[in-house]
């Protein structure tokens, strides 16, 4: 397949056959410090985009604190990023997958720009047509949890989409015990109050 650099058209692709954009990302062989550096600059974007949305439709107070704190969005974003990349990478990597992390970084930092530019979209129709927003807010939601899963099953060279719903299922268990572990290690919550409370 041709390797694109249409991004536009590698979006579209993207929605059509994932597997198949897959391959054309891939095929961009970042190098370790251009993937970071990708990474830090997708997710100061997205910290951008989730500032200004919550501007025009205040998200609700426990997670106001967040959202209205550019520094600990950002450092959630960058952070969550990583941390969901490495819990699907090596539940997948006991599930019998191969490939090499950087790979599934690629893929995943894709999918995250096509959610940045989508939300773009999302705060336009917020402003001009609210219940379109919501519609295309559901449709984001959907392609994102597909492509995903597409993802997984190239990222992983697994060549099936049930065994990457399976390590999707495990590693995203794994991601929230894990990160509940680490945050009674710290006594807060997710939502910044004390547990146990």
């Amino acid at each position: 397949m041709t390797r694109t650099t249409d991004l536009p058209q590698l979006a579209l692709l993207t929605l059509r056959d994932p597997q198949a954009a897959a391959e054309v990302v891939l095929g961009w062989n970042l190098s370790k410090e251009a993937l970071w550096t990708a990474i830090a600059l997708v997710s100061v974007i997205v910290t951008f985009l989730s500032s200004l949305s919550n501007l025009i439709l205040p998200v609700p107070a426990p997670l106001s604190a967040i959202v209205g704190n550019p520094f600990m969005y950002f450092i959630i974003a960058a952070g969550g990023f990583v941390a969901t990349v490495h819990a699907i990478y090596w539940t997948g990597r006991m599930m019998g997958g191969q490939g090499r992390i950087e790979d599934l970084m690629v893929l995943l930092l894709w999918l995250q720009a096509m959610r940045a530019a989508a939300q773009v979209g999302v705060i336009v129709l917020l402003v001009i047509a609210p219940i379109f927003a919501s519609l295309l807010v559901l449709f984001i939601g959907v392609a994102t949890l597909w492509i995903f899963i597409n993802f997984i099953s190239i990222g992983l060279q697994l060549n099936s989409v049930v065994r990457a719903v399976v390590i999707l299922i495990v590693g995203a268990l794994v991601l929230v015990v894990g990160l509940s572990f680490l945050l009674s290690l710290i006594g807060v919550s997710a939502v910044g109050v004390p547990l146990g409370v």
